[in-house]
């Protein structure tokens, strides 16, 4: 593993001490406490994975007699969203990791979450499921490595916020285990909508009313990418035709094999690896495809938003209309890893970005890479910004680039990162690295910044980044 220093912080933010960069875990260099860690992941983590079961799961903390007993009036206005991260190691004796997991999940501060306790209990369900998925996967691979000690896994859950606004709230999870299969990365994905007033879960339904006319246009973009993928990997297409494949779809979904996200201009299916091809894809449709207006939920399409944030899965990317032209782009940022001969082993090292026929790989600039990067899209004006945030030890940085059809431009950079969570935000006891708060609005963005290595030299700031990708 590549070698992570040991951040000492306060969370009261005017006092947090950067000299280890922003969002630092606490606790990332501690082996002698992870070395024993065989049958559970963390106190913590069970806490959470207990509470859900194989039939569903139960909101940690919260009961359903407390959340329906709450009559206040949900306040209007965007949720504060925090993001969590956090690892789980298995070490072998020559402190190596036999297992390696990754993952992410969103909940709301403390003050969000006490103005809307029913959309808060949803979030907290939603991440007991996540920590029950993670908990079978994490038995699984326990019972592989014991039977074989060549065997290591490197599995990673990550949330991905697709809407956020003062009505709707909608994020993936990406499952990915690397290294196990000939065809690369195996990936799944699952899936949240909320009504941000009442918590309730949105189903496809409410946002579907022809579901057989919403088939014919996802069949016809996911037919095409996987037969040309196919065809370019392997030297045959799919071996069915379109409407067997469409019945297929309509039965991933209902099995969970396919699952769909509410977006700011539309709806994105993700297809899980091993099911139509080796390989997992996505596709969207825009609420302007619907020509006819009889597809989407007339809530729905009439919600469409013309600036909005959201991000991307690191494995199937996403098509995003980023010019309001009505065509969606594929557009695909991720972490980039390099191996290292003389520690046997990958470490990240760099921003993969890729937008339609165009793509840069942003190499770190600090001997080791990174930790790990904050990736967002805002779009404003017809015009969309990537805005990623990153820590290079003892230096943070904050880019933006300006995606376009086939080309990726740098736009502007300064020193900072998302702004911490305070205390009275989160557990401290039960976080790994501090969570942060999520950008919502292009034009309001939390950050902290400054120029120095010292808790004084830094200071909570707002951005705005304009369409050019200009940071104010």
């Amino acid at each position: 593993m590549y070698k992570k220093g040991v951040m000492t912080f306060l969370i009261c933010l005017m006092s947090a001490v950067l000299f280890s960069g922003c969002g630092r875990s606490d606790n990332d260099d501690t082996s002698d406490k992870l070395k024993n860690n065989v049958d559970t992941v963390s106190e913590q983590e069970e806490t959470s994975e207990d509470a859900a079961t194989e039939t569903g799961v139960t909101s940690v903390g919260s009961t359903e007699d407390e959340v329906d007993t709450d009559e206040t009036e949900t306040p209007k206005g965007v949720p504060n969203l925090l993001l969590f991260r956090d690892n789980a190691f298995e070490w072998r004796e020559d402190n190596t990791p036999a297992i390696s997991q990754h993952y992410s999940y969103l909940l709301l501060d403390g003050e969000s979450a006490a103005s809307n306790p029913k959309l808060a209990a949803s979030l907290e369900d939603a991440k007991a499921e996540m920590f029950y998925k993670r908990k079978e996967t994490w038995n699984q691979d326990l019972k592989s490595i014991k039977e074989s000690e060549l065997i290591s896994f490197n599995d990673s859950w990550m949330a991905y916020l697709r809407r956020a606004d003062d009505d709707y709230l909608s994020f993936v999870f990406e499952y990915s285990s690397e290294g196990l299969y000939d065809d690369g990365a195996y990936t799944e994905y699952f899936a949240h909508s909320y009504y941000v007033n009442d918590g309730k879960e949105i189903v496809f339904s409410d946002v579907v009313v022809n579901e057989d006319a919403f088939f014919d246009l996802i069949t016809d973009k996911m037919y095409e990418s996987i037969d040309d993928k196919l065809n370019q990997y392997y030297s045959f297409g799919l071996e069915t035709d379109k409407e067997a494949f469409k019945k297929d779809l309509k039965g991933y979904l209902n099995s969970g094999e396919l699952a769909w996200t509410l977006d700011p201009f539309g709806v994105t299916c993700y297809l899980q690896a091993y099911t139509a091809a080796p390989f997992a894809e996505s596709a969207t449709i825009l609420f302007s495809e619907d020509s006819d207006k009889t597809i989407f939920n007339d809530e729905f399409r009439e919600s469409a938003r013309d600036e909005y944030v959201i991000q991307v899965p690191g494995y199937v990317g996403s098509y995003i209309d980023i010019n309001d032209s009505g065509v969606p782009a594929y557009v695909k940022a991720s972490e980039q890893y390099d191996y290292s001969a003389e520690d046997d082993e990958f470490y990240l090292s760099g921003l993969y970005i890729s937008s339609t026929g165009d793509w840069k790989n942003i190499q770190t600039t600090m001997p080791g890479g990174t930790d790990y990067y904050n990736i967002f899209l805002l779009h404003k004006d017809g015009t969309t910004v990537l805005f990623e945030n990153h820590d290079e030890y003892d230096q943070s940085f904050i880019n933006t680039y300006i995606l376009a059809r086939h080309e990726v431009t740098e736009a502007d950079n300064i020193r900072g990162c998302l702004e911490w969570a305070s205390e009275n935000d989160y557990d401290i006891n039960g976080a790994g690295y501090t969570p942060v708060y999520v950008p919502t609005d292009p034009s309001s963005i939390r950050v902290l910044t400054g120029d120095g290595q010292f808790a004084g030299d830094w200071s909570p700031a707002v951005l705005d980044i304009d369409a050019k990708g200009k940071i104010k």
